[in-house]
């Protein structure tokens, strides 16, 4: 399997932090459009590998969500004992889904994560739509925010700068949609499939459907959409959330519109 940690980035980067601290996260004309083209590149993807499935010709194996459990190691207990008391309850099974999904469809991919780092990254991923953003959203990014957030805390926990860099790194980044592992590395890659799958329900084709049950059965989506809003202010304009929630309003209108399967009855 191909594993590729988190890696440094051009100070410039789209979604990294020092391009969100400089910034804000605010878009420009060029910026917005690269995120455009990396939702439609993400979504345009699920099709195609919806069609495949169909035709029987993507068959995802079955891996049990007990097979893929976090260790128990110290970050992973800092990571979810401070989610637990930052998160309401339907942000962090977004959480929860977020890497298992992310998980099941690296596995598929032949992509390794390390899964002491992609469920720190995972879990908190979300920081910056808590009551406890600092940044709060209105001021900044809110992935960017939760990035920096999830940074200092694993600092003050006493984990390691490389560790807690990689895992502010991904969370700060997922929000760029498409985020291909050679860039971004395995922990970028699983935060952004996960949380774009739950969402919008890209990458659903690439797993099993005993899979998704199990993740549903154990992490139900009530009151996803809900948990997904800012608890402190409304988000800074100009920012990627912008994008996707553009997205999410053109689909309401579309004859065809996008529809995320996980909202349907197929995995009950």
């Amino acid at each position: 399997m191909m594993k590729i940690a988190s890696r440094e980035q051009p100070k410039n980067a789209l979604g990294s932090l020092a391009w969100g601290e400089a910034s804000k996260g605010i878009l420009n004309e060029d910026e917005r459009s690269r995120i455009v083209e990396k939702f439609e590149f993400v979504m345009t993807q699920e099709k195609v590998d919806a069609d495949r499935q169909r035709l029987g010709l993507l068959k995802p194996k079955y891996i049990s969500i007990e097979s893929l459990t976090p260790p128990d190691s110290k970050m992973v207990k800092d990571a979810l004992a401070y989610a637990g008391e930052t998160h309401v309850a339907s942000l962090l099974r977004h959480s929860w889904r977020t890497y298992y999904f992310g998980l099941l469809i690296a596995s598929h991919d032949g992509i390794e994560v390390d899964r002491e780092l992609g469920f720190t990254a995972a879990i908190l991923h979300d920081l910056g739509l808590t009551a406890s953003a600092n940044p709060q959203p209105c001021d900044c990014c809110f992935a960017v925010g939760g990035g920096l957030q999830a940074r200092d805390f694993l600092l003050k926990a006493g984990h390691s700068r490389e560790h807690s860099d990689a895992v502010a790194h991904a969370i700060s980044v997922h929000l760029n949609i498409h985020v291909p592992v050679e860039e971004h590395g395995s922990l970028a890659f699983l935060v952004a499939r996960g949380a774009v799958c739950d969402v919008f329900g890209a990458g659903v084709s690439r797993m099993s459907s005993e899979a998704i049950k199990e993740v549903l059965a154990n992490y139900s989506r009530d009151g996803l959409y809900t948990a997904l809003r800012p608890a402190g202010c409304e988000h800074l304009a100009g920012t990627r959330i912008d994008v996707l929630r553009s997205f999410e309003a053109l689909s309401n209108d579309r004859e065809q519109g996008r529809k995320n399967p996980l909202d349907m009855d197929t995995f009950a």
